[in-house]
């Protein structure tokens, strides 16, 4: 049995009636909600002071400084390792030669 009637479909043979509320899956204009039924605000905000507009320009201003400076921070880390990995991995590179020359310093000088 189907309990859903889709709008504008005959279900069992009976076709759709306009005076007849609106079931589940069914829509008509006149049970849309008007703007007038809307809960909420029904008057736009009004204007904020300048004292206002300040404080909220301090408070954006801060939140985006802080923002920037975790992710500047973040950044700074990444990059040290990254200048970390490379400054090892060319001292591993290197330090065969560098162990041969004080090996051959060390020899000489006796």
């Amino acid at each position: 049995m189907n309990l859903f009637k889709p709008p504008g479909k005959i279900i069992d043979n009976v076709p759709p009636s306009k005076s007849s509320s609106p079931t589940i899956g069914e829509t008509t204009l006149n049970s849309l909600p008007v703007l007038t039924e809307v809960e909420g605000q029904t008057h736009p905000p009004s204007a904020l002071s300048a004292e206002e507009m300040q404080q909220l320009l301090h408070q954006l201003e801060s939140h985006l400084g802080t923002l920037f400076t975790k992710k500047l921070s973040l950044r700074l880390e990444q990059l040290q390792r990254q200048a970390i990995d490379q400054a090892l991995d060319e001292l591993k590179a290197e330090l065969p030669e560098l162990l041969r020359d004080a090996l051959d310093a060390l020899i000489e000088s006796r």
